[in-house]
């Protein structure tokens, strides 16, 4: 898997307002407030009305666009489409090659993930092809309910198998970025959706990332622990001990 996994904190009852109620009616969104960073006020003057200005146009621009497709895939178009409208209101997080959908154990599915069918009102589903696992990218994974955030935080501090699943599949540091969305998930009663390439970091070492969402509010352990995997594969290939292509 060569490309960056995303987890996005949010509850069913703001995929609903963040994302349904504004693809039924764009005029939902006039009173809805984004996330706007501190880094970003610092990078813009203070100017916190031409910043809320611009993200509010990008974040419809994504709903419009979604407007005008007609995929026969639910994961490829609803949920990606929530994952990146997450990112405008909310913390979101990253890894690189790794997925919670990837694991293999059909038990953990059925503990740990939600349908999307429980989650989208009908009329956006009904006649899609639609799971639980991301569809290559651009495309959303799973779903977990804020109750199911909760039940892996505490299976992973004391179940050893699920512990051995989550470490397997999230090498090095990368658990510990899985960990940090679903603390911040669990501490915010909130859900948390899987997407593939919401974001893209460069491949060159502090090349800037492409997102479609607000970038700054991309968790900074995220970047860390990708420019440190990145860091790492660059000094294999130079010591003549990696893999360069």
């Amino acid at each position: 898997m060569d490309y960056s996994v995303s987890y996005h904190p949010i509850s069913e009852g703001q995929i609903k307002e963040w994302y349904f109620d504004v693809l039924e009616d764009l005029g939902a969104a006039e009173d809805l407030k984004l996330r706007i960073t501190a880094e970003q006020l610092d990078k813009n003057d203070n100017n916190l009305e031409e910043l809320e200005a611009y993200y509010k146009k990008k974040y419809l621009d994504m709903i419009k666009r979604s407007r005008d497709l007609d995929y026969g895939n639910f994961n490829k178009w609803h949920a990606y489409f929530i994952a990146v409208v997450q990112g405008f209101f909310e913390k979101f997080y990253f890894v690189h090659g790794s997925s919670l959908s990837s694991v293999h154990d059909l038990a953990f599915h059925k503990t740990y993930f939600t349908p999307w069918t429980e989650v989208s009102p009908a009329d956006y589903i009904e006649d899609l092809d639609v799971n639980s696992k991301l569809q290559g990218p651009y495309s959303g994974g799973a779903y977990m309910s804020a109750a199911q955030v909760k039940q892996l935080l505490n299976d992973y501090e004391n179940d050893s198998e699920i512990k051995d699943i989550l470490d397997e599949q999230f090498e090095g540091k990368r658990v510990e970025v899985l960990l940090a969305a679903l603390k911040y998930a669990s501490d915010n009663d909130q859900g948390l959706v899987e997407a593939a390439k919401v974001i893209h970091p460069g491949e060159e070492l502090f090349e800037e990332p492409l997102c479609y969402s607000n970038l700054f509010n991309c968790d900074v352990l995220s970047a860390a622990v990708y420019t440190k995997d990145l860091a790492d594969q660059y000094d294999a290939i130079y010591k003549g001990t990696g893999d360069d292509g």
